[in-house]
């Protein structure tokens, strides 16, 4: 309830600030009745079946409800297969559910090792034998808990309410829908934050471009969050090849030595990770391109019928956002969106998406999923005979790897992928394989093949050797800590600015847009912040912002 009048409050005070036009086109006032929204349950019913494509009737308008507040809003486009959108959704709502019952799972399954109540296989590379339970059941129990956790029996809950334009907006009713469409932005006020599903036709589309732009009119930037959908597709392939990679091995380690289907695994899976990574280094780079040269006057809108009411809901937003900015003219209004959106975005987009590919609770999930499982079938060793401190010492080992090491290793290898995005052919291959080999492999084999193997070694017998690996652990998670926090400090700082530009503050965006030398059409005037007789900055000739900040 608190939170719930926290929100009102906000939006109270936002609404004071608007003239009587916007204040029509962000409100429900005297039409209560088309503020809806539908449970998370219902949206991934069937691995989000109602993705299947864009016609809705009565019965998937049944799927919403009236409600108080809208906790999500879901932006995207409908020529996107949904499967994506499927993998996206429950990484965002259910991966941080599914990682507290993980965490119980992993600590039960770790007792019932030691107690021996688990079944154990001989290891061919050990001499106490091992479990099966960890590497055989760990990954599958964690994809099963993401993809079905809102409609598992036990889980008493149908999820947050989030906006679907498909459930929400009635699509056979034409009054209906001509009122909802006219209200995207009172859906987009009402709304606690926003999920973008990106793809490469998100910034083509009239109608996403539209609802970006006026959600951070609406609220700061660090609400909302950008999944481009190639990144939950590489977490669950990474998943699925680490999960069939441990079951070969498990098989294989029963009769003989697997460490050359080790070596073929990983060669593998960094193949896949450098191609991934190359291709979304120039995903991000064709991000900031479209944002610098963006005009709404160029996006698809597929219902051209739509595109003078979009067109006559941004002018109205933008008079009441840019006050001080004489746009009486729609030309003048829609050129003013387009500053807008080449000067807000590519901040927002930047600070949601981050510095790495994926955040780190992804990344750690990756070689969690291969190192928890082994760490438990190993103790499945120590009702056998194995020593206690023969098991620390492999912990030791495991934990740095999946939590540190490769993920910085990552991270090293995103940023090598990402320069000479210019090379094309044998070219790029030589870059990316020889930079790889050397500033990446190189280095992570030093510490792992070298330092942590020889201290592994001689833990067994040496408390020394046992204190350094400990404490280098602690270095290496450090390390990572400071690593992967940088970007939610960078958000927060983020979000701290953009109190100034909020809706209300409409003098103090005209000055930062003015600042940033952007044109809003001839004899447009951004404040007393430009110079009149300044002339127009040269685009073509400028470095993209986006690529410049990050």
């Amino acid at each position: 309830s608190r939170k719930l009048l926290g929100q009102e409050a906000r939006r109270k005070t936002k609404h004071q600030t608007l003239d009587r036009q916007v204040l029509e086109l962000v409100t429900f006032t005297g039409c209560e009745h088309l503020k809806r929204a539908s449970r998370l349950s219902q949206v991934l019913r069937r691995h989000a079946n109602i993705f299947k494509d864009s016609a809705g009737s009565a019965a998937t308008f049944e799927l919403s409800a009236p409600v108080e507040t809208i906790d999500a809003f879901i932006s995207h486009n409908w020529s996107v297969p949904r499967h994506y959108k499927f993998l996206t959704l429950v990484c965002y709502f259910n991966f941080d559910r599914a990682a507290i019952v993980m965490a119980v799972f992993t600590v039960a399954l770790g007792i019932f090792a030691v107690l021996g109540w688990l079944p154990e296989v001989p290891n061919k590379n050990n001499p106490y034998a091992w479990g099966v339970c960890g590497r055989a059941l760990w990954t599958p129990v964690f994809v099963v808990l993401l993809f079905y956790g809102r409609e598992l029996p036990f889980a008493a809950c149908s999820g947050p309410a989030v906006f679907l334009d498909k459930t929400c907006i009635h699509q056979e009713d034409k009054d209906i829908m001509k009122q909802s469409i006219e209200r995207l932005g009172a859906f987009l006020s009402h709304s606690d934050r926003m999920l973008i599903v990106y793809s490469d036709v998100f910034l083509q589309k009239l109608w996403t471009v539209y609802e970006v732009a006026a959600f951070l009119s609406l609220h700061a930037s660090d609400r909302m969050t950008v999944i481009p959908v190639i990144c939950p597709a590489v977490f669950f392939m990474a998943l699925l090849v680490g999960w069939v990679g441990s079951i070969l091995i498990l098989v294989l380690d029963v009769f003989f030595d697997s460490e050359i289907l080790v070596h073929v695994f990983t060669t593998i899976s960094y193949c896949f990770l450098l191609w991934s990574l190359r291709r979304w280094a120039r995903d991000r780079e064709a991000i900031g391109n479209r944002l610098q040269n963006f005009t709404v006057r160029r996006c698809i809108c597929e219902c051209e019928e739509d595109r003078p009411v979009v067109y006559r809901n941004i002018a109205a937003l933008m008079r009441g956002t840019l006050p001080d900015i004489d746009l009486t003219d729609d030309d003048k209004a829609l050129e003013a969106f387009d500053a807008l959106v080449r000067t807000d975005l590519p901040l927002a987009f930047s600070s949601s998406l981050g510095k790495t590919f994926m955040p780190y609770k992804y990344i750690a999930t990756i070689f969690a999923s291969w190192a928890v499982p082994k760490m438990l079938d190993l103790l499945a060793g120590m009702p056998g005979g194995m020593p206690i401190r023969d098991t620390a010492r492999w912990m030791l080992y495991y934990l740095p790897l999946a939590l540190s090491i490769y993920p910085l290793a990552l991270i090293s290898t995103e940023r090598m992928t990402s320069c000479f995005l210019h090379l094309r052919g044998w070219r790029e291959l030589v870059w990316v394989l020889v930079g790889f080999l050397l500033l990446v492999a190189l280095p992570t084999y030093f510490v792992v093949g070298v330092i942590l193997a020889i201290l592994w070694e001689k833990a067994l017998e040496s408390d020394i050797a046992m204190l350094l690996l400990a404490v280098i652990d602690i270095f290496l998670l450090l390390a990572a800590f400071f690593v992967f926090a940088e970007p939610c400090r960078r958000r927060r700082r983020s979000a701290d600015a953009d109190v100034a530009a909020d809706i209300g503050d409409g003098a103090a965006r005209a000055e930062a847009m003015a600042e940033a030398e952007v044109d809003v059409g001839a004899g447009a005037q951004l404040g007393n912040a430009r110079d009149p007789s300044t002339e127009p900055l040269d685009r073509s000739t400028q470095p993209c912002t986006f690529t410049a900040h990050v």
